[in-house]
């Protein structure tokens, strides 16, 4: 009597390539909602992307080397693109979430959103303007 063969064996695809094996520690995804009604004009300096243009989303956890991170507050950072609608892989997505893919080597803007008086925000006393 013939022994069944193992599972991984009758999977197309089985196993992991050297090239995934040597990518793990540089390629990011990035969880998010895109921001609609912020579009910058060009690159900002980022180069351009064939996955579309630079715009900014609402990251809020970002997976790489295998291992999900949720940020302690959620970053405004630049991306390319829309996204894309999460996988298989990314069971960790919430509801509405966008994913976008990109390197620890990649160039990318920050933005830092605070709201408040122009006296609070720039450091000015209130009482000394008149």
């Amino acid at each position: 009597m013939l022994e069944p063969e193992p599972p991984f064996l009758n999977v197309a695809n089985p196993g992991i390539t050297l090239t995934q094996v040597l990518n793990l520690d540089r390629d990011l995804a990035l969880y998010g909602q895109r921001i609609t009604d912020l579009r910058p004009r060009g690159d900002l300096g980022l180069g351009l992307d064939p996955e579309g243009p630079v715009g900014f989303a609402r990251i809020r956890a970002v997976r790489h080397c295998g291992r999900l991170k949720l940020l302690p507050t959620p970053l405004v950072l630049s991306v390319y693109g829309d996204g894309r609608e999460p996988a298989e892989e990314d069971a960790d997505a919430q509801l509405g979430e966008r994913v976008w893919t990109a390197t620890v080597a990649d160039r990318a803007l920050r933005l830092e959103l605070q709201h408040g008086s122009f006296a609070a925000l720039l450091g000015v006393s209130s009482s000394a303007v008149s």
